[in-house]
């Protein structure tokens, strides 16, 4: 794989995608190639449990990017989901220089790095993997919120306050056991959550207070923001599927019931028409029988309001009031174009809602312009940010935000 060729891979509950992109002069991004490859019955929400079945789905999204991009894909940024994903606050404080000194000294990288180490200094749960740790900031002598290391100013006492996201370390090896099955090496396995985040919300959401949905098939990625860095990662378990199950049990065969979910019904009351009807097929081929406008369109905004009560529980765990993100709450993932989505998500959750999807970058194919995509594209900007300091203030002015990748940027070179 060339220097300059970055590949993102979301591995789903429905479906594989794989994004590809190189770096132009300006040090941005530019989307070369894109793929996927549905996988069904491999995973549960967001867990893993044919390693075969998705290194099969990985091959065949792989393979679809690099016909379109013309370059090998030899390494990935992977991202991981599920409700073992779940990260915790901490924060850290030490003295500055010794207590028998008479004046108070400056403050060195090395105090930094013991707040910032007492900070991590935190019980973790048994048979967990570190995804990351987010340098949220800092505080001096009780002034907080420095954003930088206060590098040379006097103090007597520093803390520094971060975020640490956590997975199950079972889920992730299973994950890039299939990876590795399929050719590819593993660059660095990051959270969907914050990848979406990446790719559709812009800095100042992330500074005035945002919150982002990634609804998928099986589970619904949620991301909290505050003053420019994360503030909560969670899940939801559910998701599209579970719509469609709902609707299947109407006695609608599956297929049907995924058409009827993604091109007919709709999640808001105020867009049902009560006039229409349609005709389908009856589970195992007995005949047809014929089904409302309203009552389908019922069961998906029921459905749909258990998945955004869900997304209000994971935004009331952070201890932020919904006051506290005036950007509101920004949908992305293909469940997020179900029709009337975003009335239902406004009226549960009581904020402002918008549909988000990948911006930022060059691109040669218009296929990752949609809501899909967006953790995909995401883990290549995340990959951006820590493939050099020089192009942190490129793209979509993340650079703070993500340096945190864990070596990725050394894997790239």
């Amino acid at each position: 794989m060339s220097d300059s060729l970055l590949a993102g891979l979301d591995v789903g509950t429905s479906k594989v995608c794989c994004v590809t992109a190189e770096l132009d002069e300006s040090g941005g991004l530019t989307i070369t190639g894109a793929g996927q490859a549905p996988v069904e019955g491999c995973l549960r929400e967001g867990v893993l449990l044919d390693v075969p079945g998705v290194a099969e789905a990985i091959e065949k999204a792989v393979s679809e990017a690099e016909q379109i991009s013309s370059s090998g894909i030899e390494r990935v940024f992977a991202g991981v989901s599920g409700a073992h994903v779940r990260g915790f606050s901490g924060t850290g404080t030490v003295s500055v220089g010794r207590q028998d000194e008479v004046e108070s000294r400056g403050i060195t990288m090395e105090d930094v790095r013991r707040a910032e180490e007492a900070a991590k200094a935190v019980g973790l749960p048994p048979g967990c993997r570190v995804l990351g740790v987010i340098r949220r900031d800092y505080g001096v002598d009780g002034f907080d919120r420095v954003r930088k290391p206060p590098i040379g100013l006097r103090a007597e006492q520093l803390s520094a306050s971060v975020y640490t996201v956590i997975a199950d370390r079972t889920a992730v090896s299973n994950l890039e056991a299939a990876i590795r099955s399929a050719g590819l090496e593993v660059a660095s396995v990051l959270p969907s959550a914050l990848a979406t985040g990446a790719a559709v919300l812009t800095r100042d959401e992330m500074e005035m207070g945002v919150a982002v949905a990634d609804i998928g098939a099986g589970t619904t990625d949620v991301a909290v923001y505050k003053s420019g860095f994360p503030a909560h990662v969670g899940v939801v378990p559910l998701g599209g599927n579970y719509i469609t199950s709902d609707l299947q049990a109407l006695r609608i065969p599956l297929e049907q019931a995924e058409k009827i979910k993604t091109g007919w019904a709709v999640a808001s009351p105020g867009l049902v028409d009560p006039n229409m009807s349609r005709k389908v097929p009856m589970l195992g081929n007995r005949g047809v029988f014929t089904v409302s406008h309203s009552v389908v369109s019922q069961v998906v905004g029921q459905r749909v309001e258990e998945i955004f009560e869900g997304v209000l529980g994971e935004l009331l765990k952070t201890g932020i009031e919904l006051s506290d993100l005036p950007a509101g709450l920004v949908l992305s993932g293909g469940s997020s174009r179900l029709a009337g989505i975003s009335d239902v998500a406004g009226r549960v959750t009581g904020l402002p809602v918008e549909h988000g999807v990948p911006s930022g970058f060059e691109t040669a194919t218009e296929m990752v312009l949609a809501p899909e995509y967006a953790t995909c594209v995401g883990l290549l900007a995340l990959a951006l940010e820590g493939a050099s300091d020089s192009r942190r203030s490129r793209g979509k002015g993340l650079s703070r935000l993500f340096s945190w990748l864990s070596g990725a940027a050394g894997r790239l070179r």
